[in-house]
């Protein structure tokens, strides 16, 4: 009886293991592109989505998100609804993704789709070129010649801080900051809205889930999205 129980046991955890090994294959987005054709196997739905006479210039994969790009046109497939995505009218340069959205961007203009929403959602002309691409679970956000643009998911919209040569960004799921020689800004999703800090010559920042940390020289400062108040320490 023993030995029977044993045996029983280790098929068990055998079939549990299997199962462990074999489910997340099947979770993610398979895609399969030539130099004409786009193929995604949808795993639930047991036969593949094929865009034809496509021509792709790029593309990424990412857990359930496929993203694919021409000279026309960028395109998402999200296995979860089983839909590509269309944004025709926009030549990316490249594109990125995380868990909820897609980033792709033009010399002058960027994009994300909200999984969320199922949707694109186009900036207005960019203060310059882009100079570098953020992307967080939550947020959108790129680097300009003369600014900083953030995608609030809440607003479904970019929000613009111009005038402002970015040195350096970061990005985390409700706040983003830049900072250029002299200032910082921060963009609080909990407030919607930009908040400055003036004269503290950064040199770095750490962005938390509701807190962003900005190290000067001299001094740390720290902005608390739950309070809306700075303070500051010796570093």
């Amino acid at each position: 009886m023993k030995k029977e129980k044993i045996r029983f046991v280790v098929a068990l955890l055998a079939v549990m293991v299997l199962a462990a090994v074999s489910l997340p294959a099947q979770a993610e987005v398979r895609l399969f592109v030539d130099r004409v054709t786009v193929r995604v196997d949808d795993p639930t739905l047991g036969q593949p989505s094929i865009l034809n006479d496509f021509y792709p210039k790029g593309h990424r994969t990412h857990n359930n998100l496929a993203l694919v790009w021409n000279e026309t046109s960028v395109w998402v497939y999200d296995i979860r609804v089983h839909q590509w995505m269309s944004l025709d009218g926009f030549a990316p340069l490249a594109g990125m993704l995380s868990d909820e959205l897609a980033l792709a961007w033009e010399p002058g203009r960027v994009a994300v789709y909200d999984s969320r929403d199922r949707r694109w959602v186009t900036s207005e002309a960019l203060p310059g070129r882009v100079k570098s691409p953020l992307l967080s679970r939550k947020m959108a956000a790129v680097t300009c010649e003369e600014g900083f643009v953030v995608y609030d998911p809440l607003l479904k919209a970019w929000q613009t801080a111009g005038d402002f040569a970015v040195q350096e960004a970061q990005l985390g799921d409700n706040l983003a900051v830049a900072w250029d020689g002299r200032d910082a800004v921060i963009y609080d999703t909990t407030v919607r809205q930009w908040v400055v800090k003036e004269g503290i010559a950064p040199q770095a920042a750490i962005v938390e889930p509701y807190a962003v940390s900005i190290y000067s020289a001299e001094k740390i400062y720290t902005y608390d999205a739950m309070t809306h108040r700075w303070g500051e320490t010796p570093r």
